[in-house]
């Protein structure tokens, strides 16, 4: 746990913890997604996510999306003015549109599996915004 959530330069401010936390999450995503549906249908699903919630919130546009993978590297410098709650609610919203589309695609079989690793982050992420 880094020292402090106030964004010295030591530690880690609340809206980078929420970012890192949202970069595993959505990397876990993918590994298990991936595996049982082909990263082919996976970006596709994640494009037509993001590009149905970019328009609310920008920053998720910066998520970069192939067949090979996914890369969060533009979205930290992106979301440099965004603040805590708001990176929350984007990736919150992504990751449930997700959902939607792969209950839609695997009648809940591949939910079943990520909602024991979705839930906890969508708490821990309340959690960081609530001590700022």
């Amino acid at each position: 746990m880094p020292p402090s959530f106030k964004g010295e330069k030591v530690g880690k401010g609340p809206s980078d913890l929420v970012l890192d936390l949202y970069s595993n999450l959505i990397k876990e995503i993918w590994e298990m997604v991936s595996a049982l549906i082909g990263e082919a249908i996976l970006a596709f699903l994640f494009i037509l996510a993001i590009r149905k919630l970019g328009a609310k919130y920008s920053f998720l546009n910066s998520i970069k999306v192939s067949e090979e993978g996914i890369s969060l590297e533009r979205v930290r410098e992106d979301c440099r003015n965004v603040t805590p709650v708001e990176i929350h609610r984007g990736f919150q919203s992504l990751v449930n549109h997700l959902s939607h589309l792969f209950s839609a695609l695997a009648e809940g079989v591949i939910n079943k599996e990520l909602f024991p690793k979705v839930f906890p982050k969508f708490k821990e992420a309340d959690r960081i915004i609530s001590q700022k």
